[in-house]
């Protein structure tokens, strides 16, 4: 049984037969998720671990699309996939709390980079809230444990 999902949130153009078997290799499965009410409802019947999200294919800002996937699945990492010569300001989208991103279209290395990335983000977060945040409760926010 997997030990976690990736959200592809919207209706994102990826490709299932390449995409699926990446997501596998860190022992995760893969949901199409279409709305904020069903990426509440996943977040809490499942162990979400990434939302993928373009926020052109939603009609909507990045910004707002970003701020419903933290308020509704606060313990995912949020992967913004924007077209290949869209400028991104990463130190804004980052502040704002976006975990990673990816170009269009999927370039399977890209995508199991980006996988790693939240494999050992996840696996560095664990240890940590089990090391530190029990010594440092109250000094820490629940942004803080998430973005580490």
């Amino acid at each position: 049984m997997p030990s976690g999902i990736v959200v592809l949130f919207g209706d994102l153009p990826v490709e299932r037969k390449a995409f699926d078997p990446l997501v596998s290799q860190f022992g995760w499965s893969v949901k199409e998720i279409r709305t904020v009410c069903d990426l509440a409802q996943a977040s809490l019947d499942y162990n979400l671990i990434a939302v993928l999200f373009d926020s052109q294919h939603l009609s909507l800002p990045w910004d707002k699309v970003l701020r419903s996937i933290l308020d509704t699945a606060p313990r995912t990492l949020p992967i913004l996939c924007h077209r290949f010569a869209e400028t991104i300001d990463w130190p804004k989208v980052a502040e704002a709390g976006v975990f990673h991103s990816l170009p269009w279209p999927l370039n399977q290395g890209e995508v199991r980079q980006s996988l790693g990335f939240v494999w050992g983000a996840t696996r560095h977060s664990t240890a940590i809230s089990m090391h530190i945040r029990p010594l440092a409760s109250g000094l820490r926010s629940p942004a803080f444990a998430r973005s580490r």
